[in-house]
């Protein structure tokens, strides 16, 4: 594949990868001016054959990237767009369009990684769950607060201060930030661990479980099933898409 460069852009937080190194990257540019985070980051690095692009970013974010790219570049990004099929998956959503093309990529991704069923979890701002069968279809899935947006919640009304417990080997909580905390993280495992058994059970598929996202690391400890953690799982799922479709 030639020197492409690929970025999964979000509202907060830029992650990319090059065609040729295979290393996930990211930095948080929150409020401040993308453009200065990109000088800072990419500015003196070689410029890229092509840029493959998947946002779930505001217009203007995206706009900002695209402007940097062709002032310093001279490439215009290549955005990636979500598909009622593409890499053996067919979209389960009635409206293709409305599915974030970050969690189509990572779908692409966890399918090639468990061929014979798989539950792609994404911890991230909001936590998602997404199911593809053994034939490569998307059967759906679930979005809920990220483990992080629940906790502030939580703490912001219920007054408390955010505390320090180490959490990780407790079976249960001995205070109220500490319950929280195991609660939230107890729910996101429950709901990934019910939903392998229920797919299981009505013999859909046994599915693998792929985990991503910077905040599955919490639930990690307590899952009582085998699972691949993939950090870099939604710009592997870019690579795969764009190898298939400039063959």
């Amino acid at each position: 594949m030639n020197d492409d460069l690929f970025i999964d852009l979000g509202n907060s937080r830029i992650k990319w990868m090059s065609g040729t190194g295979h290393i996930q990257q990211a930095a948080e540019y929150g409020e401040a001016p993308l453009g200065a985070l990109l000088d800072r980051i990419w500015k003196h690095q070689p410029s890229p054959d092509r840029i493959w692009l998947a946002s779930v970013a505001t217009a203007g974010i995206e706009q900002a990237l695209q402007e940097w790219t062709r002032q310093v570049w001279g490439i215009t990004p290549h955005s990636i767009a979500v598909q009622p099929e593409a890499c053996g998956v067919h979209c389960g959503y009635q409206d293709p369009a409305q599915l974030g093309v970050d969690r189509w990529m990572a779908i692409i991704a966890a399918h090639g990684i468990s061929r014979d069923g798989v539950c792609v979890v994404d911890c991230g701002t909001a936590t998602t769950l997404d199911v593809v069968d053994g034939r490569g279809q998307h059967l759906g899935g679930y979005i809920l607060p990220g483990l992080k947006m629940m906790r502030r919640v939580l703490l912001k009304e219920t007054a408390m201060q955010p505390g320090n417990e180490a959490i990780s080997d407790m079976e249960w909580g001995n205070s109220t930030v500490g319950c929280i905390d195991l609660g939230i993280r107890r729910s996101i495992v429950s709901l990934v661990e019910q939903s392998v058994e229920r797919l299981q059970a009505a013999g859909v598929c046994d599915p693998g479980v792929v985990l991503t996202g910077g905040a599955c690391t919490l639930i990690k400890p307590y899952l009582q099933l085998a699972y691949e953690h993939r950090d870099a799982l939604v710009l592997e799922g870019m690579e795969t898409f764009v190898r298939e479709y400039t063959r």
